[in-house]
């Protein structure tokens, strides 16, 4: 009877033990295995739903809710410049403080989640890195969604002093390390974070994504060359896509020649000789391009006077393409006189490398059309008295860091684009061990 009651006993207690384990393991395992499931598609179908909600209208996307992190709409001051700014700070749930970082977005008017045609890199960036115990910070850039001032009259520096106020503003929050706050910059977002990292006052860390090495006057010069290559083509094609158009269309060549009976000799001279009068052709018109963009910009260098530049350069656009309308020739060149745009020309991001002293992760797509990937020698060279630089680069991923088109999900026979998981992971990786 003795033995019994002992062994009643025990049983009690066990099952005690389980059903408590249970109640506690069950949820937080549940909420660890949707975490795992959630950033192993998060190149796939669960972002679609915020893909199409980000075409039905502009400006602020309200963030999804999630059982891993909480979300607020915030504004901070910048008190320097005397204007307020908007965004949203999504926290991880659970005991802080948490490490920290800023998103920073790339040049030209972008809300807070960099929306590019339905695709928003840095909300997507934001999710992921707040579902994985990091808080982030991302803002509308001035006069943009809700935040206050002039972005046309918006310089590279001003942008710096956004940064330090949004860095500022996670520092007086109690549930994030202050020590441990940092940047992540997309495009001239990533000079931004390296010029604010050589500061007073600079971030723990830097990750630039697809940062510039050169004069701006040099990588707007072969970014707008690039456009030309393009204009004539479906600008919403990736780089992946043309390429795969073009070796489509070079099969079909090969399969025609091979039905004629051309043997295999043959074949590959065709070929050959194919490649290398397109490589050839695409050399001349990318030289052809780039000489008459920067015959533009120095126009705007030299000349002050923003009605007269503007007249010559809406004429030299119409003469380079008959079929602009004459207003939309005024609106692009327009946009050539802008403050922004004036004080980006003689912007040189090596004036300033030498003294980031913060670990740095440099960032590149290989398949980047906008800033090439030549510009990450420049930025190590620059950085070269830093030990703590990281240099990632990635292939098939674009400027805004899209994963390769076969990668993306189908809807409705339609390729969506996602953001690279490869490259979400190593940022995730690299901040959580600053």
């Amino acid at each position: 009877m003795l033995k019994c009651k002992f062994f009643l006993q025990g049983q009690k207690l066990y099952f005690t033990f389980v059903r408590n384990f249970c109640l506690w393991a069950v949820p937080t395992c549940f909420l660890y295995f949707m975490s795992f499931f959630r950033s192993a598609l998060l190149g796939g179908w669960l972002l679609l739903a915020s893909v199409m909600q980000a075409q039905a209208g502009s400006g602020a996307t309200p963030v999804e809710q999630s059982a891993l992190y909480g979300t607020e709409e915030v504004t901070f001051p910048n008190a320097i410049d005397k204007l307020q700014l908007a965004g949203t700070l999504t926290v991880p749930q659970g005991a802080g403080p948490f490490p920290a970082v800023v998103l920073i977005s790339d040049m030209g008017a972008q809300n807070r989640d960099g929306s590019v045609r339905g695709y928003q890199p840095l909300r997507l960036l934001a999710e992921h890195l707040s579902e994985q115990g990091i808080a982030v910070l991302r803002f509308d850039d001035r006069g943009v969604g809700k935040s206050e001032g002039d972005n046309s009259a918006t310089t590279t520096l001003d942008r710096v002093k956004d940064v330090q106020a949004a860095m500022l503003y996670l520092r007086t929050r109690p549930e994030i390390a202050a020590a441990r706050v940092g940047v992540i910059g997309h495009g001239e977002g990533g000079n931004v974070g390296l010029l604010a990292a050589a500061q007073p006052l600079p971030p723990a860390f830097v990750v630039t994504l697809a940062a510039s090495g050169q004069v701006g006057r040099d990588l707007l010069a072969n970014q707008q060359a690039a456009q030309r290559m393009v204009a004539s083509a479906d600008t919403s094609q990736t780089l992946g896509k043309r390429r795969m158009l073009a070796q489509q269309a070079l099969e079909q060549q090969v399969a025609s020649m091979r039905a004629s009976g051309a043997n295999a000799a043959q074949v590959e001279t065709a070929v050959a000789k194919y490649q290398l009068n397109q490589k050839t052709e695409a050399q001349n018109a990318l030289t052809k391009a780039l000489a008459r963009e920067q015959a533009m910009l120095e126009i705007v260098r030299q000349n002050p006077d923003n009605a007269q530049v503007q007249a010559i350069l809406a004429n030299m656009m119409r003469q380079d393409n008959a079929e602009l309308d004459p207003s939309q020739a005024r609106t692009l060149a327009a946009r050539r006189t802008t403050t922004w745009y004036r004080s980006y020309l003689s912007f040189d991001p090596q004036q300033y490398l030498s003294n980031v002293k913060c670990p740095v992760l440099l960032m590149q797509g290989l398949d980047d059309e906008e800033v090439a990937p030549t510009n990450l020698a420049l930025l190590e060279k620059g950085l070269k008295a830093n030990r703590t630089v990281t240099v990632q680069k990635f292939e098939g991923v674009n400027h805004v860091f899209q994963a390769p088109e076969t990668h993306w999900p189908l809807v409705d026979n339609v390729r969506q684009p996602i953001f690279s998981y490869i490259a979400l992971s190593a940022i995730r990786e690299w901040v959580r061990q600053r």
